[in-house]
């Protein structure tokens, strides 16, 4: 990083992007009005002895946040990436966050949004419409919103229906390579006396970042990495009385897109053996160049997404205390093609009709909560029933046999070395012909079927007790009951070759017993291939989606948790304008099951002997989350009241933490015993009394989040994490914002915006690889434009990573090529025009 980045970085801003700007401050301009949610109740956010930013309406628009990946942007100590398609989307909080490729693992970073959780990181991340405000709460937050937020929330407030009539449109131009555009609007006004709607909807389009090389298909789109979705909210506020109302919200998103190719990082030695069959598949080693966007894939990757939901919020003020009561029910469906092996080869690929996710989400929350003098309380219970069905398929391509063949030497192995067991071994055999053996379409095209029901039923309660005038104790405990139930309904596969294997070696085709030695020592000496390599070999013939062993075992699995979270806070204000607290807090994230086929659980291969004659005990369980967190905070305000700067100093140890890693062939999920946390934030917010046009905010994270030294495994891709840091968490962030609005003699008014991210080196790959090591980098996002002095109309030029900084989100092993790796990539320079009128 160069040292006039870092120069324009810092003298942008110093600590955490915390809003308060000028929606909710143009004519008060203190820090001390800033209001948040994030104990469910509305207060002061200095008063809240918790680590809380918020983000309100006119930053998040500044900044260009359209949903929650863009939030990144601006929020020191988050990190948000994005794969192989929308729905595999994770969030990371001082480190810590779930890889969302398998949705057996639920989240440690909680999405709320109006109300309502969102049981998966992926199912939050769309167009989230017209913004009130985004609170992030870092660390675990397990009393007031439950499992799955070990690593904190990102609350979500969206703009609620109001009486006066009013009226937006938007129209923007994205210019560039990437060409595009958008167009969204809507209204809200009264409809009765004591009625109220709000509607807004969009549709975005912008080509893809990428180009694609097809080599003849079957795939025809030449772009990835494209836009093209539409979006309606809808919402009703009923005001029964002046103490009750009832808000009722409905909204539907649907996705068309091709999502997402992943050019070479590291071509390895496996690339020729894939360039030998079809020339330029891959990029021959040292030829790799993945921030030229050219990417080499021949089969679709075509997502389409739809979610809505619908829920409603009954508040009820009654003398004494209050009542909320929200219900939702959401649904999220996904069909997503995928080049699995990111070449242009057809060597394997899932096609759209059966790789396959549907999500259904019933929530309800009931609370009660008043105040005295000098107690404040509240209790309440949450129930969850979710269910999901994942739908996976993978096939082999045209080309599979043959490269697998040449990493032997032969183009022909595949089937010289299946027939020359079946043969031997096998009375009555066939031989196979060339290409039968791991043909076209081979695998389990039927596709596998994996269901998941899941009930959580909560009882919490969370108090503040003003124990003196200046000093609180804030208390609460949560109990919460798990069940969860899977069933697996595996397809049978059709792989000749696998077939022959597996009738020589058995289903389970578990090579280290006696007869098994002894066949192979024997077919060795004849063959002349190494027992080594026989044993390699026919593991890669016979990966999971070709074996015929998982079609025996077709089972149903249950797990039953009950765990209690709780915090304890102290805090005490020593003057107007300083507030220290101390709070410790217990976090907690259920238990799963490894929704996939694997050979592979945690440190072990799995025994498929044991498991065929029992098939409950395939061990796709793994343990929960438990988190035990310390955070001391200092708030204070200075200036009268225009500058904000908070430190906080935090450290977490997870008793077990939950891992998905990705080790060329397939992910396996293994619980670690043994994580950590810890580190420090400042953050800072100024509305200088001297110029009333300008906002500064900023943030500075330090973060060392690392496994536990733990003792050998005897698998090298999990004994690597021993005692290193996490992936895709640096050690350093920084962020921060600049924003001036001024007047113009014309009676017309001006803005002009910075933004900036920068993030010290990481590793990005779940395995550490050192070869998806990504060094520190910015962001920069920049905003210009003039506007009518009653914001009637304004128009704005903007930019997003203005310097177009190439860095790469997700490394990871290139599928079935050893030494050769793939990257998911940031996203390049963008610009454009944005049109807007009000009414």
């Amino acid at each position: 990083m160069s040292s006039t980045k870092r120069t324009v970085l810092f003298a942008a801003a110093s600590a955490i992007a915390l809003s308060g700007a000028s929606a909710f401050a143009q004519e008060t301009r203190t820090v001390d009005v800033i209001t948040v949610t994030a104990q469910k109740r509305e207060q002061g956010i200095q008063d809240v002895p918790v680590a809380v930013t918020a983000y309100n309406a006119e930053l998040l628009q500044n900044a260009g946040v359209r949903d929650l990946k863009d939030l990144a942007v601006i929020a020191p100590g988050i990190n948000v990436t994005s794969t192989t398609n929308e729905f595999v989307t994770t969030a990371r909080i001082r480190g810590i966050g779930t890889v969302g490729d398998n949705p057996g693992l639920e989240s440690s970073v909680g999405i709320v949004i109006d109300g309502v959780p969102r049981a998966r990181n992926g199912v939050g991340f769309n167009d989230l419409g017209e913004l009130e405000r985004i609170e992030v709460l870092r660390g675990p937050q397990g009393t007031l919103f439950g499992a799955n937020t070990s690593a904190g929330i990102i609350n979500v407030v969206t703009k609620r229906p109001e009486y006066e009539f009013s009226s937006h449109a938007e129209l923007e131009y994205v210019a560039g390579s990437e060409e595009g555009y958008g167009v969204s609007g809507g209204f809200t006004g009264g409809i009765d006396e004591n009625i109220a709607m709000r509607v807004f909807g969009a549709y975005r389009e912008r080509d893809g970042f990428n180009q694609v090389e097809t080599f003849g298909g079957p795939r025809t789109e030449d772009r990835d990495g494209d836009q093209d979705y539409y979006t309606l909210r809808t919402q009703f506020l009923v005001d029964f009385t002046e103490n009750v109302n009832l808000l009722l919200s409905a909204d539907y998103t649907k996705r068309e897109e091709f999502c997402c190719g992943a050019p070479s990082l590291v071509s390895g030695p496996t690339s020729l053996a894939i360039n030998g069959l079809v020339p330029g598949a891959r990029p021959v080693p040292g030829a790799s160049d993945p921030f030229s966007r050219v990417i080499q894939s021949n089969r679709d990757t075509g997502q389409n997404i739809i979610d809505h939901g619908y829920s409603g919020e009954l508040n009820w003020e009654f003398e004494n205390f209050d009542m909320t009561a929200i219900l939702s029910d959401r649904s999220y469906s996904l069909r997503s093609g995928q080049d699995t092996d990111f070449t242009g080869a057809d060597i394997v690929f899932r096609d759209a009709s059966n790789n396959t996710f549907d999500f259904d989400n019933t929530t309800f929350e009931l609370r009660f909560s008043g105040e005295t003098e000098s107690f404040d309380w509240m209790v309440g219970m949450y129930y969850s029933d979710e269910y999901l069905v994942r739908g996976d398929a993978i096939q082999m391509g045209s080309a599979f046999e043959p490269y697998l063949g040449l990493l032997g030497g032969s183009p022909t192995l595949v089937t010289d070395l299946a027939n020359g067991l079946g043969t031997t071994f096998i009375p009555g055999y066939t031989p196979l012909a060339f290409g039968s053996g791991a043909p076209l379409g081979g695998g389990n095209p039927l596709g596998d079927t994996f269901t998941q029901e899941g009930e959580s039923l909560s009882f919490f309660t969370h108090n503040t007790w003003r124990v003196l005038e200046n000093t609180d104790i804030t208390f609460g405990l949560r109990h919460t009951s798990t069940d969860k139930t899977a069933t697996f309904d595996f397809a049978e596969s059709n792989v000749a070759a696998c077939d022959v294997w597996e009738g020589v070696f058995g289903d389970a085709l578990d090579f280290s017993t006696p007869t098994n030695q002894a066949i192979l020592a024997g077919f060795s000496l004849g063959s002349g291939v190494p027992v080594a390599s026989l044993v390699q070999f026919g593991t890669f013939t016979c990966l999971p989606f070709a074996r015929d062993v998982f079609a025996q075992i077709d089972n149903t699995q249950s797990l039953e948790e009950n765990q209690t979270t709780g915090l304890l806070s102290v805090s005490h204000r020593i003057n107007d304008d300083l507030l220290v607290y101390g709070t410790f807090s217990r976090g907690y994230k259920a238990g799963g099951f490894n929704l996939d086929r694997f050979s592979q659980s945690g440190s072990a291969a799995v025994d498929f002997q044991s498991v065929l004659a029992d098939p409950t005990s395939y061990p796709a369980r793994f343990d929960p989350e438990i988190v035990d967190s310390v955070e001391i905070g200092f708030k204070t305000e200075w200036l009268n009241d225009t500058v904000l700067a908070n430190l906080y100093l935090f450290s977490s140890d997870f008793e077990t933490y939950q891992l998905n890693t990705f080790n060329g062939i397939g992910f396996f999920v293994t619980s670690i015993d043994g994580a950590s946390t810890q580190g420090a934030e400042a953050e800072i917010l100024w509305f200088p009394e001297s110029m009333p046009g300008l906002t500064l905010q900023g943030g500075v994270t330090y973060a060392d989040a690392r496994y536990d030294n733990f003792a050998p495994t005897g698998t090298a891709d999990v004994d690597r994490l021993s005692g290193q840091n996490f992936s895709l968490a640096p050690e350093w962030y920084a962020s921060g914002s600049v924003s001036y609005n001024g007047s113009l003699d014309n009676g017309m008014s001006w803005l002009a915006h910075l933004d900036a991210r920068w993030l010290s080196e990481q590793n990005t790959g779940s395995d550490l690889d050192p070869e998806k090591q990504q060094d520190a980098y910015a962001i920069f996002n920049g905003r210009v434009g003039i506007s009518a002095e009653d914001e009637a109309w304004s128009l704005e030029l903007w930019g997003r990573n203005l310097l177009d900084e190439e860095y790469v989100q997700v490394g990871f092993d290139g599928p079935f090529q050893p030494g050769s790796f793939n990257a998911f990539l940031g996203a390049p320079r963008t610009y454009g025009l944005t049109l807007r009128v009000r009414n």
